[in-house]
């Protein structure tokens, strides 16, 4: 394309001449080559570039808009037929009646589909005699178990919906959860239940009543606050009969709440439908190549997502094996997918890199396992991944609520997802990237009030457009309706249009033209120029210092692929009389790592030294024992922002002339308290 590259200038020059030259041979034969010629030429002048990287990403655009329009089709069908997830599950019962569907790790015991049926139809039948009915709620407040998965399935066939709630959670977070979906009983397991009484002698439940079963018999508190579940659901073997059809539960009913992980505030519940749950296990299981003969490692929490749909989905929709762990153990993760001969695998937010940090055991090549799909790898350790466990990577993007969702299914490195550059194909798929300031946070528009898309190479927020006549494109929201509405920006690509804008938004004002103005609190993604979309930032991770914008981001992917380093979050805290925040990075030393700390201190400083601009070092670092990450294994930085250089924990600061940490003063500590300049320690 180099002999193309004049300017507008010269190029105006060549056409004239061109056409002069038309002009004089018009009654010769060579006249039509010379047209086609400089057709050729101005197409290839203008877009040539586009033509080819549309060429270079042609079969990958046509493979996913194939994969769209399948499941999309599918999901129609499935509208029409306007049936629940349990009853979709029966046909796979029917099939596959004695096929193993799910395997405990913790006790080593497994269910044939016929017997976990049978045990789903105990829990409908039970809590139908109870006078539960469609419309209810039930909270379930236990760790995985097959028992967590029959529980609610049971009660979908009686149009009882759940609430998915984090078994990590106890007194306010937990009353909150359970509170707000107006639950009127909890099923919680042996081992929970004295955290379930903890928080109502902790006067959290003002108000609430609602009846308590534990799968068990309690541990630590009152059995008899707790009816024994397990105990009542075997007392008659007629409640393994199906429970008789309620004709009013179909597949646009509620299903289930699932809560947001609560990294920022308190968890919020969205709403999933059965219709959503079947497209988000249909969809992972077409993108990834999931099929029946699969048997699937979880060791994520059921209540959340990743586990309870697009894993444990697999086995209830498309008739997988489910291999469910209780908790994560990156010692035991490989050990487990051998014994169980598992072949796909999920992983979330850090789990990859925990499993890079164990020491090499044959078990890690010697496993079946093909897939492991999910989201949250780091680019920084994704080919290491690969290379080390001999698997292919699925990664996704995308939230529990939103109607925008990415899928990588030709393995790029990084990359969370693309988007189609050609409008032959992005016009299928409605998801766009909006600019905004990443500085500021507000989303940029337009003098006319409308949003400004992002062009290939550029950076901003995704939104999905929302159409009510469309399955795929229906904003479910959250049981509280101001939060979904926080959710949705109007006026984006036309006037009158909605979207959902993946990331926390809010309105901080009106303007005259009547949009409001929204600012964004979420992920920044990049676009390339063929079309590959990468997790840049998050918005609430920017802090700024030394008059810069510091993404932590950017830094915690300098010192996560640290073998020494086993958890790391880096965020800014603040110091009187000094304009921006500090940074500070938190950090958990592996077992590989040096007794020594001064040493360790110093293959830290060193690394930060040679790949970040000053600006971006960490003014302090904090070694912890452990960083605090929700179930998801997200991390929560308020606890340790809030805390900032006061902790009991050891801390150093940067020395910019040394360029290396050193210990951090119980005497410097005062000088910065009192108002002293950083600069001056």
């Amino acid at each position: 394309m180099g002999f193309l590259r004049i300017n507008s200038e010269s190029f105006d020059q060549l056409v004239s001449v061109i056409l002069l030259c038309a002009t004089i041979l018009y009654n010769n034969q060579s006249f039509g080559i010379f047209v086609a010629l400089l057709t050729v030429a101005y197409i290839a002048y203008k877009y040539g570039d586009f033509i080819y990287r549309s060429y270079l990403t042609l079969n990958r655009d046509l493979s996913g808009l194939f994969l769209l329009l399948k499941v999309k089709f599918d999901l129609n069908k499935r509208l029409r037929e306007n049936r629940g997830i349990h009853e979709i599950f029966l046909d796979v019962v029917r099939k596959s009646a004695d096929k193993t569907a799910l395997i405990d790790v913790q006790t080593g015991r497994s269910l044939t589909f016929s017997e976990f049926n049978r045990l789903s139809n105990r829990f409908a039948n039970y809590f139908k005699q109870k006078g539960f009915k469609r419309g209810d709620v039930i909270a379930l407040y236990m760790e995985n178990s097959p028992e967590f998965v029959a529980a609610w399935m049971g009660l979908a066939k009686l149009g009882v919906v759940t609430a998915w709630i984090n078994s990590n959670l106890k007194m306010e977070p937990l009353a909150h959860c359970v509170t707000t979906s107006e639950a009127k009983a909890i099923i919680t397991s042996s081992t929970l239940a004295s955290v379930l009484t903890a928080t109502h002698q902790g006067g959290h439940f003002k108000h609430v009543d609602f009846a308590q079963y534990s799968y068990g018999k309690p541990v630590g508190t009152d059995p008899d606050d707790f009816i024994d579940l397990s105990a009542e659901l075997m007392k008659s073997d007629s409640l393994e009969k199906e429970p008789e059809k309620d004709k009013e539960v179909d597949f646009r009913s509620i299903l289930c709440f699932i809560y947001t992980s609560g990294t920022t505030g308190m968890p919020k519940a969205a709403v999933m439908k059965h219709f959503r749950y079947y497209s988000m296990v249909m969809g992972s299981a077409q993108s990834f190549g999931i099929y029946p003969t699969d048997r699937i490692y979880i060791s994520m929490p059921l209540y959340h997502t990743s586990a309870g749909i697009i894993g444990v989905g697999q086995m209830l929709i498309t008739g997988s094996c489910c291999v469910i762990r209780q908790k994560f153990s990156a010692s035991n993760f490989w050990k487990d997918c051998v014994k169980y001969n598992c072949t796909v695998g999920q992983y979330i937010g850090e789990i990859c890199r925990y499993l890079l940090a164990q020491p090499s055991i044959p078990d890690e090549r010697n496993h079946k396992m093909r897939l492991m799909y999910g989201n949250g790898l780091r680019p920084e350790i994704w080919q290491d991944f690969v290379d080390r466990f001999g698997v292919r990577i699925g990664e996704l993007y995308g939230s529990t609520e939103g109607t925008s969702n990415l899928v990588n299914i030709d393995g790029k490195v990084g990359a969370c997802g693309f988007l189609p550059i050609s409008p032959l194909t992005s016009k299928m798929h409605p998801v766009r990237l909006l600019k905004i300031d990443e500085a500021s946070g507000d989303v940029i528009r337009r003098s006319d009030g409308l949003c400004i898309p992002c062009r290939p190479g550029e950076t901003g927020a995704m939104v999905s457009t929302i159409r009510k006549n469309n399955p795929l494109l229906i904003f479910e929201g959250y049981l509280n309706k101001s939060e979904t509405s926080k959710k949705v920006i109007c006026n984006v690509f036309k006037q009158g249009d909605r979207a959902f804008l993946t990331g926390l938004t809010h309105i901080t004002t009106v303007i005259a033209i009547k949009f409001a103005r929204m600012t964004f609190s979420g992920d920044i993604l990049h676009w390339d120029r063929l079309g590959y979309v990468y997790f840049k930032d998050r918005t609430g991770d920017t802090f700024r210092w030394k008059g810069e914008n510091v993404s932590t981001t950017e830094v915690e992917a300098v010192l996560m692929p640290l073998r020494s380093i086993t958890d790391c979050t880096v965020y800014g805290v603040h110091i009187p009389n000094t304009e921006g925040r500090a940074g500070m990075a938190a950090i958990v030393k592996s077992p590989k790592a040096d007794a020594d700390n001064d040493k360790f201190l110093s293959e830290v400083s060193q690394k930060v030294a040679s790949c970040l601009a000053s600006y971006a070092i960490p003014v302090f670092v904090r070694l912890c024992v452990s960083v605090d990450r929700t179930g998801t294994f997200k991390l929560i930085k308020t606890h340790l922002q809030s805390q900032g250089y006061h902790t009991e924990d050891s801390i150093y600061l940067w020395n910019a002339a040394k360029k290396q940490y050193l210990p951090f003063t119980l005497e410097q500590r005062k000088r910065l308290d009192s108002g002293a300049d950083l600069s001056s320690l």
